[in-house]
């Protein structure tokens, strides 16, 4: 499971995907901006991302060293208040703007006077912080309940909500974090439009519950129907509003999960992209039995061909008397 691969040695799982934090067309853009080649020139460059992040980098003709990065992201006003203010304060100080029209936050950087943060400091450290920032802001609420919680601060006893994807038709696409004293669980709600993925995405759920029994050092899971929501959101409003989703899946993170800041960071990253872990193996699922069952009727066709008369030509046939005649 990638969660192992990524607590055990930072590394990635063999034959397992796991989107990697940073937006590659982001980065290459801001590396080549930021990193040694200070490239000077102006610029307009427009990203989509999954969950429905947009991005929208800027340099001005005028001023060729300061690049401005406009951000897109589902209910920013809800990520601003739950912790995302603060952590882009902490790694950008003094460097957000007014963001262009539609979008929801902007950081404007000086490549000649760099910023510094947690991250560090150099052209290439800032440009791989600026293209993860999407993982920065969406996880900032995770971030900061894993944080009090490994530190061994008052858990919140609210529930947060993060709008992670667009609902389909019946709801999901959320992640809902409770804090508690020995504990911090994390609850995905889970949906999808098309009605095979859903069938897919209920079974693949069930034997992700089942596999995680095998894994070392991986947090505590659980599955449940969408009529079904775990007991931690009982309390959250219109949670049984939604019975005919795929399911919610539950994590459920201890101490030992969240001891350093090296593992806080991991556990932020690895969540945020569950869900779109989830979509790709749903789809390599699908087309690995659509695969199967297209080799299966190129062998029945086969079958079916060497079946056929190939000639016409008239067979003679003796009977047992020793007559003979002749078949069409």
């Amino acid at each position: 499971m990638a969660w192992a691969a990524k607590q055990q040695g930072g590394g990635q799982a063999q034959g397992l995907m796991h989107l990697d934090d940073a937006n590659p067309i982001l980065l290459e853009a801001l590396s080549t901006r930021l990193g040694k080649e200070q490239k000077r020139e102006p610029c307009e460059i427009r990203v989509s991302d999954f969950d429905d992040v947009l991005y929208l980098v800027m340099v001005s003709p005028e001023e060729t060293n300061q690049i401005t990065l406009n951000v897109a992201l589902r209910n920013w006003a809800d990520l601003s208040r739950d912790g995302a203010k603060q952590v882009l304060a902490a790694n950008f100080p003094s460097c957000e703007i007014s963001p262009e029209s539609g979008f929801d936050v902007a950081i404007k950087i000086n490549a000649d006077s760099l910023p510094s943060g947690p991250w560090g400091s150099g052209g290439e450290a800032c440009a791989k912080q600026l293209a993860e920032i999407k993982v920065l802001l969406m996880g900032a609420p995770l971030a900061v309940a894993l944080k009090t919680f490994g530190e061994g601060g008052s858990p919140n006893s609210d529930v947060k909500k993060v709008s992670i994807k667009r609902p389909t038709g019946c709801g999901g696409g959320d992640m809902f974090i409770t804090a508690k004293t020995d504990s911090v669980v994390v609850i995905f709600s889970v949906d999808f439009a098309d009605e095979t993925d859903k069938a897919v995405c209920k079974v693949f759920l069930q034997e992700f519950v089942e596999s995680q029994r095998s894994v070392t050092g991986a947090p505590s899971c659980a599955y449940k129907r969408g009529s079904e929501p775990p007991s931690e959101l009982s309390s959250f409003p219109n949670i049984d509003g939604t019975p005919d989703i795929a399911g919610f899946m539950s994590f459920k993170l201890f101490k030992d999960h969240v001891k350093t800041q090296e593992k806080r960071d991991r556990a932020v990253s690895t969540l945020i992209g569950f869900l779109n872990y989830l979509q790709y193996h749903i789809k390599a699922s699908k087309t690995y039995m659509h695969m199967r069952m297209r080799h299966k009727v190129n062998d029945l066709l086969q079958v079916l061909n060497r079946a056929n008369q190939t000639t016409d030509e008239k067979k003679e046939k003796k009977t047992m008397s020793g007559k003979t005649f002749t078949r069409a």
